[in-house]
């Protein structure tokens, strides 16, 4: 984010990419706390519980809030790509730096609405436990909740994941196959595209870049977590659920740090900013 906030990387594609770190990082520190309150357990039961009050009413839905504005991002990337190659005299105009800020909010806001009755099910208190005479941090769900529970159930378990995770992978996997066809065309016939060889490259790079983080979301997020959703619904014991889980959470941790590197590798101009910043080249 630091790369492209201060070295006037405002294209279009590069202010989605601010928005993907933004998602990214928003995942990553709410998976820390989870680590944090894993290795706690260890040390401090009492403590571990307090934390754990904590996660079930805030971090699980930021985590997956992370998560999801991640998908949408990546899945308009996928469809800013597609413009870019099959209507390329027109990607400048349908798909200008302040329309792509507009949708930027625009996908971290609707996510937040579709996550507000998940984000407003818990609240915190503070209880005395007879048990080990102690005041300890205690998740409750909400009066609301419970008056509506078999339709927020419903809207939870069924319509917010299928559109989380549903409708954008169908779009990611849709505009990706649609921007590779197109591609191969295009080679073909390089002028349609552009008129300069150097331009050429350019576009070709930042299509490439868009085509792995695409590829890397469906294979790393999607697809695994659709995988889970299928083995949950066949009512699996707690030892393969939760190792199902955790290969889930290491495979969507992955896609959220390696974005950086995709970036270094494939960006010529990134990697120069990268290594300025840190002072390892002048």
């Amino acid at each position: 984010m630091l790369v492209l906030f201060r070295h006037g990387m405002d294209d279009s594609s590069n202010i989605v990419l601010i928005g993907l770190s933004l998602s990214d990082l928003i995942y990553s520190c709410s998976e820390t706390y989870t680590r944090i309150m894993y290795i706690t357990a260890r040390i401090d039961s009492f403590i571990a519980n307090n934390l754990l009050s904590v996660y079930v009413a805030f971090f699980l839905y930021i985590s997956t809030y992370g998560t999801s504005t991640s998908v949408w991002l990546v899945a308009l990337i996928s469809i800013e790509r597609m413009i870019a190659v099959c209507f390329p005299f027109h990607v400048s105009r349908l798909m200008s730096p302040v329309r792509m800020r507009f949708m930027v909010v625009f996908v971290f806001t609707f996510v937040a609405i579709f996550y507000s009755p998940s984000f407003c099910m818990y609240y915190l208190d503070l209880v005395f436990n007879k048990k080990i005479n102690r005041t300890v941090l205690t998740s409750f769900k909400r009066k609301e909740y419970i008056d509506n529970l078999w339709w927020l159930s419903i809207f939870l378990e069924y319509i917010l994941p299928s559109f989380m995770n549903a409708v954008p992978m169908i779009t990611i996997l849709t505009c990706t196959f649609a921007t590779i066809v197109n591609l191969i065309k295009a080679n073909k016939n390089s002028a349609k595209i552009s008129n300069s060889r150097a331009k050429r490259v350019k576009e070709m790079r930042s299509i490439k870049i868009a085509l792995i983080i695409c590829c890397s979301m469906a294979f790393s997020i999607l697809i695994p977590t659709a995988f889970l959703d299928a083995y949950s619904s066949y009512g699996l014991n707690i030892n393969t659920t939760m190792i199902i889980y955790a290969i889930d959470q290491l495979a969507v941790q992955t896609n959220a740090t390696m974005n950086f590197f995709i970036y270094v590798a494939l960006s010529s101009k990134f990697k120069s900013k990268v290594l300025k910043m840190f002072q390892c080249t002048k």
